[in-house]
Formats: C-alpha cells, structure tokens, sequence
C-alpha cells in the first residue's frame, strides 16, 4: 500500500530468517508426528536439534522461540550481528546430522504406521483448499515462492518436493526434503548477501505511519502452505480492516474430516499430525 522500495540486503535477510523459521517448524512437524505415532526417540531428536535454529534466532532477534517483529515494514530491524553468517553455516552442518538420522528412522514401523493412511488424492486436495505440504504431498508442484515470487526468490535455485500418494507417510516425507530445499535456498542467500542498508531509511521507529487509501492483498509460502493478508487503508494511521488468512483452518476442518471417515481409530494421530496443523491458527 505504501510502495515502499525494501532494501536487497534485507530482502537476503528475510529469506534467510523465514527459510530458518520453516525448517524449525518441519523439525517440530517430524517431532510431533513421531510422538504421535509412539517413537519417541524421533521427537527427542527433532526437538534437540531445533534448538540449534532457536540460538540462531536469540543472537540474531533477541527473541528466542519466534523471531516476530524483526521482519518489520521496511526491511528488518537491525543487521545481522557479526559472525552470524559463520554461525548459521554451522547450524546447517548440525542439520546434516539430523537428516542422516530422519532418513534411518524411516523404518519397517515408521512406515507400517504411515504408508496408505489418510489418503488425499489431488482432485479432493484441491476441491479441499488445501496448500503447502499437503497439496504437494498429493502431487501438486505448487509453491508461492515460485508461482508469485516474492523477496529474492526468483535469484535462488531450489526445487519444489512432490509426492504422489497422498499419504501421510508421502505428507512426512515431503517436509523432510523440504528441510533440504531450505538450507539450499539458505547458503545461496548467505554467498549473495550484498552489503548496504537493512531498511528503507524514512521508516523511523518512532514516526507514526498513515496507511494510503487503497486494498492490497499478499500470499507468501509460509511452512505449513500458503498464508495471505488482505489490508484496507483509509489514509489513516490504522487501517480500516485487516484480514490474515492461515493454512490449518482448512487442513484442520474439510480435509482431516474427510480423510477421518473410516480411518481406525488408531490411525487418526497419524493421519492428523501428517497436516501439520497448528491448532493456535485454526482457533484464531
């Protein structure tokens, strides 16, 4: 709405926040999952190795579980501090570790409990709403960041993991490769990250902003699939409506309804978790 020019070395910022912010929600995904399922050790080693991302975010925002409000109007709040790029490097190499250990796991009885359970074939995907992971998990090569490139995406090369089964062992898997694709994205941004300015140098903190009459609406690809905002401004300071639409109020109502019909009652942790919903999203 107010057309402004973010900076390119904060656009390489936010792209590296946001891919570190969806690998830990894939890690919590897996961790949750595996929990479900009854593997306990899965969740333990999910959850240790996220904390990993949570160091990153506590030395680069102050803010340890999620780093909101440092992707500001503008750009970000402030710059990387020194040594960061160094320290995500090695965060990366930890994730190494973990992936060899998410590939073992995928066993005789991880699959036993997720293989041909909760089948989402790609006509009802769609018919559904769903996005992210689950319309991908059923064969749609879908993605915001590639169909309505944002940031600096489009200078970044990294592919878009499908599946074709539908299944929740298929749901699982795809947010494993997904990790891949994300520490991709994450060490291109750090070897192109230009020098320069973090944001956009009128946009001072403690200026009171007047939003310009007009609607605008934004959908990024966010870790659970797509989340959009839609903003009416009236020319005022506060906008006159603000609309913030998440990807679990359909994963969680039409689509887990639709693949509970018939499912054994055992299955239905599987089959729940295998959405990564978040619950906070869907009641909002």
């Amino acid at each position: 709405l107010m057309r402004i020019e973010v900076p390119e070395r904060a656009r390489y910022i936010r792209v590296i926040m946001a891919e570190l912010s969806r690998i830990q929600s894939h890690i919590i995904w897996y961790g949750a999952m595996s929990k479900a399922i009854g593997f306990d050790t899965g969740f333990k080693v999910a959850f240790g190795y996220r904390d990993y991302i949570l160091d990153l975010f506590e030395l680069i925002t102050g803010g340890r579980v999620y780093p909101a409000g440092f992707i500001c109007p503008g750009g970000v709040r402030r710059d990387l501090p020194e040594g960061a790029a160094g320290k995500i490097r090695a965060v990366l190499a930890k994730l190494e570790e973990m992936l060899h250990k998410f590939e073992a796991f995928d066993n005789a009885t991880m699959r036993a409990r997720t293989k041909n359970i909760g089948i989402l074939d790609l006509d009802t995907a769609v018919e559904l709403g769903a996005t992210g992971p689950v319309i991908r998990g059923s064969g749609m090569p879908t993605d915001v960041r590639k169909d309505d490139s944002y940031e600096v995406y489009d200078e970044l090369d990294f592919d878009i993991p499908t599946e074709e089964k539908g299944d929740a062992h298929a749901r699982l898997k795809i947010g494993r490769d997904e990790i891949i694709e994300s520490m991709k994205i994450i060490s291109q941004a750090l070897d192109r990250l230009p020098p320069g300015e973090v944001r956009w140098p009128s946009l001072n903190p403690k200026v009171t902003l007047t939003i310009p009459k007009g609607d605008a609406y934004i959908r990024n690809e966010c870790s659970r699939g797509e989340c959009s905002t839609y903003m009416v401004g009236t020319g005022e300071s506060k906008p006159y409506r603000v609309k913030f639409r998440g990807p679990s109020f359909l994963h969680m109502i039409p689509v887990l309804e639709h693949l509970l019909k018939g499912a054994q009652i055992a299955d239905v942790p599987a089959i729940y978790w295998s959405l990564n919903p978040c619950p906070a999203d869907m009641d909002r």
